[in-house]
């Protein structure tokens, strides 16, 4: 199996991994018809960001986001990674906490939040400590082991369907591209690893174009299943509609009493892959920005996780969760913009410098 193929599959299970919990609840509040347009038009955004960072990133090869920062100026380096690496830290913060409202809710409805979101941690933190090889090979394992899960489930799903309360597919309106809350949506693309995964074979764009089209497929099926199940006056109410939607298919021949059982299980495999790979990428940042400290990237590693446990334990409840991943979308689509663009630009202007070195020294 291909490094390629790895990161591909990495791609679709962070976007998963959190997206689809909170993702078609932003949907529906920004249109009422023609959903996919508003997926699509996202979708296409993203990729346009991606091309972007992409050939920022083939400027320098065998060099992570960190080598390149550290090329503009540590100055530089400090302010721009120093930011991210807390975005990361609440990022991961709010995703156990979120993960651990859901278990609650579905499998331990006595048990304190507090043991479940220290048993996702450690699990989490355990694999960023084995490094980036192991990250790659775990998540393709989760990854066969829970995809026929959420097909399943996906397709299951259909007894309830009421295609009707899809129409009408078409919105005549794109009043949602001036809406602020859906360039929050781009909160929920998750592809800036992509800059961390330095390879003797450099990354081609075509791998993650058939990631990014699985993704989108999948947006579609999270956003349109609960649509059709409740219609568009009910989802609108609700929170997490996709879990609940779940929950309302009754399969009397499952092994589970409930559908929402399979779910669970699918989410937390995604998660852990989730919080895995961010902790990874703040120990990689740290380690090298303060390199002089000789700290070693495990460390690193435990320190960040304690910092997000201890702060995730101070959020309340599921309202306050939501609230700050709100928050947080918008930090997320600042560095969605402005690693892409600078590595981009950065990468343009040292390649001209060198074709202009190179004319001086041939004259």
């Amino acid at each position: 199996m291909t490094h390629r193929f790895q990161i591909a599959i990495v791609f679709f299970i962070i976007h998963l991994s959190f997206g689809f919990l909170l993702y078609p609840e932003l949907i529906y509040k920004l249109t009422d018809t023609g959903h996919w347009l508003v997926v699509l038009c996202q979708g296409v955004l993203q990729l346009l960001l991606i091309l972007l960072y992409m050939k920022g990133l083939n400027y320098f090869p065998n060099e992570d986001i960190v080598d390149i920062y550290l090329k503009m100026g540590r100055l530089i380096a400090f302010v721009i990674l120093l930011p991210f690496v807390l975005n990361l830290t609440v990022l991961v913060a709010l995703n156990i906490r979120t993960y651990t409202e859901v278990i609650n809710s579905l499998f331990l409805l006595r048990t304190p939040h507090w043991p479940i979101a220290l048993l996702l941690y450690f699990i989490s933190a355990y694999t960023a400590t084995k490094g980036l090889g192991t990250i790659l090979r775990s998540s393709v394992f989760i990854f066969f082991m829970i995809i026929p899960f959420i097909l399943f489930i996906s397709f299951s799903s259909i007894v309830n369907f009421d295609f009707h309360n899809g129409f009408p597919i078409r919105d005549a309106s794109i009043d949602f591209l001036l809406d602020m809350e859906f360039y929050y949506l781009m909160g929920f693309s998750a592809f800036l690893f992509l800059g961390f995964m330095v390879s003797n074979k450099p990354l081609v764009f075509r791998d993650i174009l058939i990631a990014w089209f699985s993704v989108i497929i999948l947006y579609l099926a999270f956003v349109y299943i609960p649509l059709f199940i409740f219609g568009q006056e009910t989802v609108v109410t609700l929170s997490l509609p996709f879990v609940i939607a779940m929950d309302s298919v009754d399969i009397r021949w499952l092994a589970f009493n409930r559908q929402t059982m399979f779910f669970g299980i699918s989410s937390i495999g995604f998660m852990l892959i989730f919080n895995a790979v961010m902790l990874w990428m703040i120990s990689q940042i740290m380690q090298k920005l303060f390199s002089k400290l000789r700290v070693k990237s495990a460390l690193w590693i435990i320190i960040f996780s304690i910092i997000g446990y201890i702060a995730g334990l101070f959020i309340p409840n599921q309202v306050w969760t939501n609230t700050l991943i709100l928050w947080n979308r918008g930090a997320q689509v600042y560095f969605m913009l402005i690693l892409p663009i600078t590595i981009y630009i950065y990468g343009v202007v040292i390649k001209r410098k060198g074709t202009s070195d190179e004319r001086k020294s041939s004259l």
